[in-house]
């Protein structure tokens, strides 16, 4: 009988130290397929030349710009046929904007001291809270981001006109959720005969690089 206790005893304690050990087996394996995971995830990710590639900076010819006469930073006009022989990056944003358009008229600012150079290239911010971005308001916060007057035109105008001209010029995205005001985050690129060529996302890192590579294919 004490034999029998014995080897029963052993049995137990031989199971109690097989648990852990089956225990940290499985954690062992659930811990390499998580890993496996993750790296056949990161292997199989969308690159971000992959996520941004898209026809919109392909430099295809996309459509005519109407003609607008909208009033600058500086109280004078411009219009469309200012432009003409120019080549122009557009935006549309509003100076009390706390979100997405710092960081867009920062990146334009970029841009226009990249390309300082280049005396053909000019960039156009269309406001769309024309009623408070009055000259003055524009003037202040052009200075601000260190805009050159000479090159970047901040316009604003009649309400209407400037969202008539984002939709059906432009083809972008304007209007009002409540008080709130919605606009494009994307930059549009326009040839010297105002044609729209291109439209990127400014939040993109990869978009922007094709943004600046399509300038210098438009300055020739």
């Amino acid at each position: 009988m004490e034999t029998e206790d014995k080897s029963l005893e052993q049995k137990t304690t031989s199971k109690r130290r097989l648990l852990p050990v089956l225990l940290w087996g499985v954690l062992v394996f659930v811990i390499a397929a998580i890993v496996a995971a993750n790296i056949k995830s990161f292997m199989h990710r969308p690159s971000e030349k992959s996520v941004s590639e898209s026809p919109l900076s392909r430099l295809s010819e996309n459509h005519q710009l109407p003609d607008f006469s909208l009033t600058d930073q500086n109280g004078g006009a411009l219009s469309l046929a200012d432009l003409e022989g120019k080549v122009w990056v557009a935006d549309f944003i509003f100076t009390s904007c706390p979100t997405i358009c710092p960081p867009m008229t920062d990146e334009l600012r970029r841009l226009q001291d990249e390309f300082a150079a280049e005396s053909e290239l000019r960039f156009v911010s269309f406001s769309v809270d024309p009623e408070r971005d009055t000259p003055a308001v524009l003037s202040r916060y052009a200075q601000s981001f260190g805009a050159d007057h000479r090159r970047w035109s901040f316009l604003t105008g009649e309400k209407s006109s400037i969202y008539q001209l984002a939709h059906d010029g432009f083809n972008l995205a304007v209007g009002h959720q409540g008080s709130e005001i919605l606009h494009s985050t994307r930059f549009v690129l326009v040839d010297r005969q105002g044609t729209v060529r291109g439209y990127y996302d400014s939040r993109i890192k990869a978009n922007l690089r094709h943004l600046r590579r399509d300038i210098k294919t438009l300055l020739g």
